[in-house]
């Protein structure tokens, strides 16, 4: 038996900003995940008025892989698909081809227990993000950016050209809701691709880097998609942005078996990404869903990069966190240490 406990709020804020009576909503989840977050879930688009739906299956091999054909085809018939499995949905083809009909995904996945969801980044101003969104883009990077360079104490020394590559989301208005699905291509300046989410909790600024542009050593330290929390840091080295040896401990061996047996080509790309937490707080979780969102910090992406504005498709996407990055743009430090050095509270 499950007990459902303590402060529900934060988790029932999408849901309250976008199901109405009478929605159609499929709630997606799996037989490793946090049973009682899909019973919070069901529970509160219930009460909205909503005809709800449940559909629980076994664990996908990997993050970005379908749910079973049957569910595949019962997201098409929704109006809203809620991504709340262990392993990432939302870069699914299955997720990408409902956005495309119009069928936005509430995307909660990932591996977030209940508890997960009353504290930490999901207790952040959501307007306030979307405030640091803009000026990371304006004050960290600016329109004109061309070259970034990363270091950190573990080794990192990696350069990625963002020429032509900074999108800028515009400030929220006074009507912004910071709980409502995003069209990417309206509401944050992201051309293409027919984004139509809401991703929970949030808080990143998406660059994809130009493709092939990037060199050097990249170390991951604190979390990677699949693995989880790191005990010992992962060198990717790469050169024309390709990753051409993967060292480190017991968690580079598992990224290279998983690479080899869910991965393609593509998979090899990197960074498909190369984007800045801007969550206040965010706290170290060992999961992709948060970690990647702490302030100052830097995640780097291998694979599949269409979603953040690139031209990269691959059956995967993994996400690497740098903790205390320092970043330079153009030649000037921005990030010193996973401090950001600019304002991107206010105007």
């Amino acid at each position: 038996m499950s007990f459902v406990t303590g402060n529900m709020k934060y988790i029932r804020a999408p849901f309250v900003a976008n199901i109405k009576p009478g929605n159609r909503v499929l709630i997606l989840s799996d037989f490793s995940s946090d049973q009682r977050v899909w019973q919070v879930v069901q529970a509160t688009c219930a009460e909205l008025g909503a005809e709800t739906t449940v559909a629980l299956f076994e664990r996908r091999p990997a993050d970005y892989y379908d749910p079973p054909s049957a569910v595949v085809e019962a997201m098409m018939k929704s109006d809203y698909n809620v991504l709340l499995a262990s392993t990432g949905m939302l870069h699914s083809h299955a997720s990408f081809t409902a956005m495309a009909a119009g069928i936005p995904s509430i995307c909660m996945d990932g591996g977030m227990t209940l508890e997960w969801f009353q504290s930490g980044a999901v207790t952040d101003d959501m307007k306030q993000v979307a405030v640091r969104k803009h000026y990371v883009a304006k004050r960290v990077f600016g329109p004109n950016a061309r070259e970034c360079r990363v270091t950190s104490k573990y080794g990192t020394e990696f350069t990625y050209s963002v020429a032509n590559r900074i999108t800028q989301p515009p400030l929220p208005g006074p009507s912004f809701d910071p709980y409502k699905i995003i069209n990417f291509a309206k509401d944050e300046n992201r051309p293409g691709n027919n984004l139509l989410y809401y991703l929970f909790p949030t808080g990143e600024f998406n660059v994809a880097p130009v493709e092939g542009s990037a060199n050097g050593k990249l170390v991951i330290d604190l979390t990677m998609h699949h693995i989880g929390r790191l005990l010992t840091p992962i060198e990717l080295t790469v050169k024309d942005g390709r990753v051409t040896d993967i060292d480190g401990g017991p968690e580079a061996r598992i990224l290279k078996d998983y690479l080899h047996e869910y991965g393609d080509e593509n998979a090899y790309m990197c960074p498909a990404e190369a984007s800045v937490g801007v969550n206040a707080t965010a706290v170290v979780r060992g999961i992709q869903r948060e970690d990647k969102n702490i302030m100052g910090t830097l995640h780097f992406g291998l694979g599949t990069n269409v979603d953040v504005g690139g031209s990269i498709k691959s059956k995967i996407h993994m996400d690497g966190v740098v903790l205390h990055p320092t970043l330079y743009v153009d030649g000037v430090k921005r990030i010193d240490n996973g401090k950001i050095l600019v304002e991107i509270e206010k105007e």
